[in-house]
């Protein structure tokens, strides 16, 4: 028979273990008066019947206090190594301590399920390493250092000669700064991949002046050139032939711009208008370039250009009227066109 504990009195009942080798030990603690002791430590007992701990040792630990007209009950669960796994106080208005050891019976009990479940779905602890034989020790095997990718190039670079890009393509253009309007026409082009990432484009071209676009001077020309540039594409990020380019350039071109009869007539200052020969003026321009080129998938591509110029060789002529016409030191071309790799 377990005897009532007086205030500022305090005893302790261990309970025996409820398994064999992983049932929990049980302290129940009773520092103040508690007219149901023996009842109390039953209903603990029932409560932790079913319950079993992770590894020997562990420890349900319960102890009884009052405070003026209320008694409260604190659990505590420890491990092996008695470090507090759970911890849970509850206060209730009675004398009785049968309650309350009940309701802490349960919340240990649910505290153990739950750290059993744990234990079990953990990965078991690797063997320790087996102790060297003597005269067997060997150096620290050497610290392998991880090789880090490559930064991608800037440039698209193909290493085998057999990927080298080969394509051919159409554009139409229009172009301003000859002194004859605006002129437009198309032109017929092809790259060639040199290898690095550098690609050669031959282009060959022939315009017209449009009327609607021509200046108020009587000029009527034909333009055409022949352009070689050498470019660096930079890839984007994308699928294979589903992507966009960007072709950085740079070059020169040679070519002529034939003045219709009417416009190449010497002029005076009053001279009335004559018929004559056509004369033609030399260009030779250079200047860079910058294409966008989207894949379409396949081998067909859809590009968009523009080219900037410094006209080098400038010849002045006249229109009809007597009026000298220069061509502008500077010449601009936009260009749209397709392209078709070859391979």
């Amino acid at each position: 028979m377990t005897e009532p504990c007086l205030a500022g009195h305090s005893s302790s009942v261990r309970l025996p273990p409820l398994d064999a080798a992983e049932a929990p030990q049980i302290v129940l603690e009773q520092p103040a008066p508690c007219s149901d002791g023996a009842k109390a430590e039953a209903m603990l007992r029932r409560a932790l019947a079913p319950s079993v701990a992770p590894r020997v040792g562990w420890m349900v630990t319960v102890r009884m206090a009052r405070s003026g007209g209320h008694l409260t009950a604190e659990g505590e669960i420890t491990d092996e190594a008695e470090a507090l796994v759970a911890h849970r106080a509850i206060k209730q208005d009675t004398h009785e301590c049968a309650a309350l050891a009940r309701a802490v019976g349960v919340w240990a009990s649910l505290v153990l399920d739950a750290e059993v479940e744990r234990a079990a779905a953990a990965p078991p602890p690797p063997p320790p390493a087996p102790a060297p034989v003597p005269g067997t020790e060997t150096w620290p095997a050497p610290v392998v250092h991880e090789k880090h990718a490559p930064e991608a190039p800037l440039f698209l670079n193909h290493g085998l000669s057999t990927d080298r890009t080969v394509e051919i393509g159409v554009t139409s253009f229009l172009m301003g700064g000859t002194g004859s309007g605006m002129v437009a026409g198309p032109s017929l082009f092809s790259v060639l991949e040199a290898g690095r990432g550098w690609f050669l484009r031959p282009m060959l071209a022939v315009g017209r002046t449009i009327e609607e676009l021509k200046p108020s001077s009587d000029v009527y020309a034909t333009w055409g050139a022949a352009r070689f540039d050498a470019c660096g594409r930079i890839p984007g990020y994308y699928l294979e032939r589903r992507g966009i380019q960007l072709d950085m350039c740079g070059g020169a071109e040679l070519g002529f711009l034939l003045v219709d009869a009417p416009s190449s007539v010497p002029a005076a200052a009053q001279a009335p208008p004559q018929n004559g020969t056509g004369r033609t003026v030399p260009l030779f321009a250079v200047g860079p370039s910058l294409g966008l080129r989207g894949e379409l998938g396949g081998d067909l591509s859809a590009m968009v250009r523009g080219v900037a110029e410094v006209n080098v060789i400038r010849e002045s002529f006249t229109d009809s009227t007597g009026t000298t016409v220069d061509p502008r030191l500077f010449v601009g071309r936009a260009e749209v066109g397709l392209s078709w790799r070859l391979r």
